[in-house]
């Protein structure tokens, strides 16, 4: 088994670790503050989530690398299905969209897919699953061009 005491260089932090870095939430660490801290503690990369980079990824991602620090990933898409997220099937399609161009502003290729819950008006999961394999499908060619890679979570 690998010894990690002394050496963290394989290691990632996924941002949520530190409650998420929004003002008054969390840590409330700049994405800059969590760069350095991972800088001087020899992790080698960060996850962050996208309310902490909003417009800010490609920045960002430079920054991580001047440091040292790989940006490993991204989280999150918004949620494809369920309650909590957007109404509109085009609203989810464009943000969807938009999170993929931060994944790649961020010079990272892993983005993370949190699909939600079961679709409003449904039972059970076979129609929700069926919706977030159809809106998959829509976005992933836009994210094959972009060079980013979707990493689902089950629902």
């Amino acid at each position: 088994m690998r010894d990690f005491r002394h050496d963290h260089s394989a290691l990632a932090l996924n941002t949520a670790t530190l409650g998420h870095n929004v003002p008054g939430v969390g840590a409330g660490w700049s994405p800059e503050q969590t760069i350095d801290a991972c800088a001087e503690r020899g992790i080698g990369g960060i996850v962050f989530w996208r309310r902490e980079i909003e417009e800010r990824a490609a920045e960002i991602g430079d920054r991580a690398r001047q440091a040292g620090v790989k940006v490993v990933g991204l989280c999150r898409t918004p949620f494809l299905v369920g309650p909590l997220g957007l109404q509109s099937e085009e609203a989810i399609l464009s943000d969807f969209r938009r999170s993929i161009d931060q994944t790649a502003a961020l010079g990272t290729d892993v983005l993370t897919i949190v699909v939600g819950g079961v679709e409003t008006g449904t039972k059970g999961v076979t129609r929700s699953l069926d919706i977030v394999a159809d809106r998959m499908a829509k976005a992933i060619p836009y994210a094959e061009a972009c060079g980013v890679k979707l990493a689902l979570e089950p629902l």
